[in-house]
């Protein structure tokens, strides 16, 4: 079985020249795999803001929802981890698109593996603040109070509060200040799972440990980078 696993594609829904070039490098990469491969799992920050109404959806996300579809029309199975931009999930990827919806973390044997996959935020550390939020944020009534304004309204302030603008950028430096949870948490996993993969940093790393594989998807702002995962083996790869 094939799987193809990313993350943190960032997708705009309201775009400068260099958001469109990322969008379109992303949707061309999904589009090549197809009829290609078994399952799709993104694992968060898929998005760079997602919220969705009763009868209405973020149009500027159409293009890249209709590959989705494709790709769940070839036979692709389809698995989604919200992130940190994109966690108030509602029934459209569910019901509408063929996303299995996962919302803290995925776990399964596949190819002989036992896997563990998450977006990673919850593992970060020296990121207190950001946990607190985290907390507050995902509260079903921030939701629902964001869902009762006019779209036009919500769309406008969640692009204020977007942290993904290249002003401000985390640096390589917090990054991997923030990862160290994460490895600290694969180590925790490694015992019992023969791979860990996360996203999160934006920076793509595979480390062979003792009795597991830890690999960080990395990011489209950047890297281009993903996970491709068969019977033989897992690796990380660059979209060029």
């Amino acid at each position: 079985m094939k799987y193809i696993i990313a993350s943190d594609f960032h997708l705009k829904y309201i775009e400068k020249a260099k958001d469109k070039n990322r969008r379109l490098k992303v949707e061309a990469f999904l589009e090549s795999l197809i009829g290609k491969i078994d399952g799709l799992i993104l694992i968060g920050d898929i998005f760079d803001f997602w919220i969705e109404w009763n009868r209405t959806i973020i149009k500027d996300y159409f293009d890249f929802l209709f590959i989705i579809k494709k790709l769940k029309e070839s036979g692709c199975r389809l698995i989604f981890l919200p992130g940190n931009h994109d966690f108030w999930i509602g029934s459209f990827l569910r019901d509408s698109i063929g996303f299995e919806i996962y919302p803290g973390y995925f776990s399964e044997t596949i190819n002989g593996k036992k896997v563990f996959i998450s977006h990673g935020d919850f593992y970060t550390s020296n990121d207190a603040r950001y946990h607190f939020f985290r907390k507050i944020i995902r509260q079903p009534f921030f939701q629902h109070f964001a869902q009762s304004l006019h779209p036009t309204v919500s769309l406008s302030i969640g692009n204020l509060i977007s942290r993904t603008s290249e002003k401000r950028q985390k640096s390589e430096k917090l990054s991997i200040k923030q990862e160290n949870g994460l490895l600290l948490k694969a180590k925790e996993l490694s015992s019992e799972y023969d791979l860990v993969i996360f996203g999160h940093t934006h920076i793509p790393r595979k480390i062979e440990m003792e009795n597991s594989v830890y690999i960080n998807c990395g990011d489209w702002i950047k890297n281009c980078s993903y996970c491709y995962f068969d019977e033989k083996d897992v690796e990380l790869r660059f979209f060029l």
